[in-house]
């Protein structure tokens, strides 16, 4: 189970440590003899004659025990401290992934040494080999209090698996057999998920005394890295439980949603490991329940044939009408409104939902079976090793209705705007009544302009007004006194005229006339009146 059988002492310290001695063969012989390993909240503290100094995610047991720390004293009353054989946990880490490889250079910026909690930056890198480093630090007085502790450049990736047993084994860390795990037993996980490894191993080796445990060195991809597990099976100073480990380990998962969404609560993973494939793993059980769905997609090119899109889960076999009700519950990356409820169909070919908008058909896969009528129960597939638990695994097609199409995590979205009907959000294969297909997009016709959204409508005509001059009807005055008025003006023009014989100076008496406000409104029209002058002209 473990590398090393270990025994140990207790010894009473305000840490509460154990003392460690490793009884098989080491790199350094002389550690046998001489070398205390003491494993405390702080790190791990390797307690030497000359030298004491706590390590931090550089290991435990034998990878502590084969350091080699050596004082190389300076005239001038200090010394130089040599430390050998650190392994080097970025090495290979996410190599595949991120494309970057870590370098012998980088190895100094994660590496913090401390003092009494004082920074020491006076040291450097002396020689790296095989993934292991030595390190030189420089103008020491004491090793009192002296610590020196690996980071890590980035995230360790982590598939996500499940025991389907549903029992934590007794022996943890080591290579399992992938049929035994979900889902689908082929090795695509349920999520790729992201471990903060600096916080992560910070809260497990303070709430539990669990050490990362390194073993071997492996090449993936043309790459080597170390081995690691992070178990209960692994120095357990606390004695934490499973819910104890996973709880600490938890917290420092930078995207954990689609596990909450698969799993809820009820998922516990009982180890993180790094073996030999290129992601490390998270391998987990199911707590308080006993029975387990894992749904499918077919037939949606976003989705992995393989990768599950829910999970339902249960203390007993669902019935008909419970599996009904935690569908719709549990599967809302395919359920797009949980408040409809649709057409339920079943019979020997699956179960049908059939929603306003779109249509989910269900079937077998490959482990348990669904009702073939309503008053059946699903079956499961169960295991020897938890007579009392199962798994069954169906998939789902979705079919969509008119102007949809199978999108983003494989659910029914509205094809883009003026399109009938469509491959996927981008190409449009039929067009609605006042568009026309252009390379796959629907474009507005001769006549049509595209509305605030987007949508073809009628193109509007334009209207002119255009003012008319007002008729000699319109211009009628509109009241008597305007009428009496204007009679009076041309009375006073005729006399005026009349006596043009008799007097060379026709005197032409004006009246303003200020007529009633009228409503209409009359174009403003100008009469010119020409008074022609009858006198003759006298002789002398």
């Amino acid at each position: 189970m473990l590398k090393n059988f270990l025994k140990f002492f207790i010894a009473f310290t305000v840490y509460s440590v154990c003392f460690v001695n490793a009884d098989s063969s080491l790199v350094n012989s002389n550690a046998k003899k001489s070398v205390t390993i003491e494993y405390t909240k702080q790190g791990v503290l390797r307690k030497e004659d000359q030298c004491s100094v706590n390590f931090v995610n550089f290991g435990i047991k034998n990878d502590i025990l084969n350091i080699s720390v050596k004082k190389e004293d300076e005239s001038n009353g200090s010394f130089n401290l040599r430390i050998s054989e650190l392994k080097n946990g970025n090495e290979g880490l996410n190599h595949s992934k991120t494309g970057y490889r870590f370098t012998d250079d980088e190895i100094k910026n994660y590496v913090k040494i401390n003092q009494n909690d004082v920074e020491i930056v006076d040291f450097e890198i002396v020689s790296v080999k095989n993934g292991i480093f030595s390190l030189l630090i420089k103008n020491l007085k004491s090793c009192n209090g002296l610590t020196i502790k690996q980071t890590f450049k980035s995230e360790a990736i982590m598939s996500s698996y499940l025991l389907y047993a549903n029992v934590k084994p007794t022996d943890i860390n080591h290579a399992f057999n992938v049929a035994e795990f979900g889902p689908s037993a082929n090795d695509v996980p349920y999520d790729v998920i992201h471990w903060n490894m600096n916080s992560g191993l910070d809260r497990l080796r303070e709430q539990c005394r669990i050490y990362i445990d390194f073993y071997g060195r492996e090449n993936s991809s043309g790459d080597y890295h170390w081995v690691w597990y992070l178990s209960t099976d692994n120095i357990n100073g606390e004695k934490c439980d499973n819910t104890a480990f996973f709880k600490a380990a938890k917290e420092s998962y930078i995207d954990y949603d689609q596990m909450d969404e698969l799993f809820g609560e009820y998922y516990e993973g009982y180890v993180i490991k790094r073996e030999g494939s290129e992601n490390g793993h998270m391998d987990g059980i199911l707590v308080n329940q006993k029975y387990l769905i894992e749904i499918y997609q077919n037939g949606c090119n976003e989705q992995n044939k393989d990768q599950v899109i829910c999970t339902i889960s249960s203390n007993k076999k669902l019935s008909y009408k419970d599996f009904q009700k935690e569908f719709i519950e549990n599967c809302l990356s395919v359920i797009i409104d949980e408040e409809e409820k649709p057409e339920w169909n079943v019979d020997a070919s699956g179960i049908k939902a059939k929603f306003s908008q779109y249509t989910i058909n269900m079937e077998n896969y490959n482990r348990g079976t669904l009702p073939t009528s309503e008053t059946e129960t699903v079956t499961y597939k169960e295991f020897k090793a938890a007579t009392s638990s199962g798994i069954a695994r169906f998939s789902i097609n979705t079919e969509c209705g008119e102007g949809s199409y199978i999108g983003d995590k494989c659910r029914c979205q509205a094809c883009p705007v003026n399109c009938t009907s469509c491959l996927d959000g981008n190409t449009c294969v039929e067009c609605e009544e006042g568009s026309i297909l252009v390379d796959g997009k629907c474009v507005c016709d001769k006549g049509f302009i595209a509305n605030e959204e987007g949508v073809c409508v009628i193109e509007p005509t334009t209207t002119i007004k255009v003012e008319e001059t007002p008729t000699e009807e319109a211009l009628e005055p509109d009241t008597e006194e305007e009428e009496v008025e204007v009679s009076k003006v041309n009375d006073d023009i005729e006399d005026a005229v009349d006596s043009a014989d008799e007097e060379d100076t026709v005197e032409e008496e004006e009246k303003i006339i200020i007529p009633k406000k009228s409503t209409k409104t009359f174009k403003k029209v100008i009469v010119k009146c020409r008074v022609k002058n009858h006198h003759k002209e006298l002789s002398l």
